[in-house]
């Protein structure tokens, strides 16, 4: 049965293929000719080392923007910029619920710091009291419920203050982790590549030597001709 669907998925996937690059449509829509550019261009999906650790340099950049859409953001990004879209996408789950309070509280401090260096008046970020007490708010606003006097601090005018913080934080961090994943990327890439190397050359190795090992037992186990 599994293989009956992947089957069945692998030979629909390839008529869509053709379906979308069969070259009259393409002719006849601008908007499929650029999305089959874009996204069905082999280099989007076939990782080499420089798509791959682009695509991861695409994620680290959208994952740091607390806002939604991270994943079609994510993948536009990574068509255009001709880097692995799969990467980018799985990239951006790193800030997920669990991780995301203290991603936003980290995006405040930076964004608050550089604010401060440029003139900007900032609310304190908040701790640890003030992230639970704005989780409380969000989830009271998103069942309906009432939010009077549930925002922590001095209620709207500090939550703007720490969204406009956040969206600077966001966007200087995720650009400084975007570089720093790039170049993450490539050296885990070569690690990779240089450990597989290295573990195929140790089994032809061995290979090698079981090999001519069996072949003198065979000849001195072999009786003289007379």
């Amino acid at each position: 049965m599994l293989d009956l669907a992947r089957g069945y998925f692998r030979k629909t996937l390839f008529r869509t293929y053709r379906y979308l690059k069969h070259p009259r449509r393409l002719k006849a829509s601008p908007l499929l000719r650029w999305f089959s550019r874009h996204f069905l261009d082999k280099h989007v999906w076939k990782p080499t080392p420089h798509t791959f650790a682009g695509g991861a340099a695409i994620g680290c950049l959208v994952m740091m923007q607390l806002v939604p859409g991270q994943m079609p953001v994510a993948a536009i990004l990574a068509a255009l910029f001709r880097v692995n879209i799969p990467i980018a996408i799985m990239t951006c789950w790193i800030t997920n619920p669990v991780t995301m309070v203290p991603a936003a509280v980290a995006e405040i401090h930076v964004g608050n710091w550089l604010l401060g260096i440029l003139g900007h008046t900032t609310a304190a970020a908040p701790d640890m009291e003030s992230a639970r007490g704005l989780l409380h708010f969000v989830s009271l606003w998103l069942r309906g419920l009432d939010t009077a006097g549930a925002l922590p601090g001095d209620g709207v005018s500090t939550l703007l203050s720490w969204v406009k913080s956040m969206l600077v934080g966001g966007v200087i961090s995720g650009a400084v982790l975007g570089v720093i994943g790039y170049f993450a990327t490539l050296l885990l890439w070569q690690l990779f590549a240089t450990a597989r190397v290295t573990v195929k050359t140790t089994v032809a190795a061995r290979r090698a030597v079981r090999t001519a090992t069996a072949s003198e037992k065979k000849a001195d186990s072999t009786p003289p001709v007379v």
